[in-house]
C-alpha cells in the first residue's frame, strides 16, 4: 500500500473524527428536540466510521498488493460518510434558524 495513500485515508478518518465531536459538542446546545435527532445520526455517523475504519485496517494487514484495487471503493465509502456528516451539519444549522 503507498504509504501517501495511505496517509491519506487515515487523515480522512481523522477529520470525519473531528467533524463528529464538533457535532457532539454542538449537539448539546441545541433544542432538546434538535438534540434527540443529532444525537441519533452522531450514533449512525460513528457506526459507519468505525466499520469503515475496522475495514480499512483489516484491508491494510491483509491485502497490502492489493490496495490499489480497493482504494476507490473505500475512496467512495469515505465520500458517501464525509456528506452524510456534512448534512447533519447542515440540517443541523437549518433547524436553528
Amino acid at each position: 500500500m503507498a504509504k501517501d495513500t495511505k496517509g491519506q485515508v487515515e487523515g480522512i478518518l481523522a477529520e470525519l473524527g473531528k467533524k463528529i465531536d464538533q457535532l457532539i459538542v454542538e449537539a448539546k446546545g441545541a433544542s432538546s428536540e434538535v438534540r434527540d435527532d443529532i444525537e441519533d445520526k452522531i450514533k449512525e455517523l460513528k457506526k459507519k466510521k468505525e466499520k469503515i475504519e475496522d475495514d480499512f485496517n483489516e484491508y491494510k494487514h491483509k491485502n497490502g498488493d492489493k490496495w490499489h484495487d480497493a482504494k476507490e471503493h473505500l475512496s467512495a465509502a469515505l465520500s458517501e460518510l464525509k456528506k452524510a456528516v456534512e448534512s447533519v451539519f447542515k440540517d443541523d444549522k437549518s433547524k436553528e434558524a
